[in-house]
């Protein structure tokens, strides 16, 4: 058994931001438990798991936003610090860290010294998700106060932690070659590392009919993704293709990832993600309760 990443949910469901499209809303929160002691022994057999399968990333993740919950990332970096996966990273609509950067402070816990003492835990690498590089153009996905990418990337990169821009694909957004383009020429001023770029997506069983119905209504097309795909076949080097088919290229020197954030490899043995929550629930697949390898705590 081959297991690409390993993903830790962290916090709850509570989330600062708005997204219309929310995947964890349609994959739905009832794996999600209240607040409660982290399962310590089901987490030492998830990390080494994980480890013994040769993972070589860690994704702090959540059903909702995980910088809310500054002290549970750092309990977690810290008992990473007992294993040896070399790339630890954290997903975040990162708008409380944006707001630290334009403002000093944020209306969560989170401080400069919590994302000091992350990187001397070991994370290795912000991940970012967005819809797009324009702040007017995000405000009205995530929120009405968002803080400009800009300002939010240069705290990031000045603190030493790398950065991934997670753009989801939406229609009159990032939805054609040449808005790519722009979002490349924007990564690529401000030396962003790694960017990946995804359509929003509706999973096969949604528990959420309105986001569904905003995914249907605007979700890029299948031929605007082909275009896509294509302009980037076309003008990028193929660097690698990962195990659940998503494709790594240099784009005008840009590091390019085209995925789909839903892909499910039912045919191969190889684990896209082991996900690890925090009552010692470990499961493999976000959409379908019976990927499961233990249960947790009731």
């Amino acid at each position: 058994m081959e297991i690409q990443t390993f993903s830790i949910v962290t916090g709850t469901r509570a989330c600062n931001a708005r997204c219309p499209f929310c995947v964890s809303r349609m994959t739905g929160f009832s794996e999600i438990p209240k607040r409660r002691e982290l399962n310590a022994r089901n987490f030492q057999k998830a990390a080494m798991l994980a480890e013994r399968a040769g993972t070589t990333t860690v994704l702090l993740t959540g059903k909702g936003e995980p910088t809310l919950y500054p002290n549970e990332i750092t309990e977690y970096l810290t008992r990473l610090g007992d294993y040896s996966f070399p790339l630890l990273e954290l997903q975040t609509n990162a708008l409380d860290i944006g707001r630290l950067a334009r403002d000093g402070s944020c209306p969560s816990k989170l401080t400069i010294d919590h994302l000091e003492n992350w990187y001397d835990l070991g994370l290795t690498t912000i991940a970012i998700s967005t819809v797009d590089f324009d702040s007017s153009a995000n405000a009205k996905v995530y929120h009405e106060d968002y803080p400009p990418l800009e300002t939010t990337i240069e705290l990031l990169h000045r603190l030493g932690f790398s950065i991934r821009l997670c753009v989801m694909m939406v229609r009159q957004g990032i939805d054609s070659p040449k808005r790519l383009q722009e979002l490349i020429s924007f990564c690529r001023s401000l030396k962003v590392e790694q960017l990946t770029a995804r359509p929003i997506r509706r999973p096969d069983h949604s528990d959420s009919q309105q986001a569904s119905d905003y995914v249907e209504k605007h979700g890029v097309t299948d031929q605007e993704v082909r275009l896509v795909n294509q302009w980037v076949e076309d003008n990028g080097v193929h660097l690698m293709t990962l195990m659940h088919g998503a494709k790594i290229y240099d784009v005008l020197g840009q590091n390019v990832c085209i995925g789909d954030c839903l892909t499910v490899e039912p045919t191969s043995d190889k684990i896209r993600t082991l996900i690890f929550y925090s009552n010692g629930r470990i499961t493999y697949d976000w959409q379908h309760d019976g990927a499961i390898l233990l249960g947790g705590r009731c």
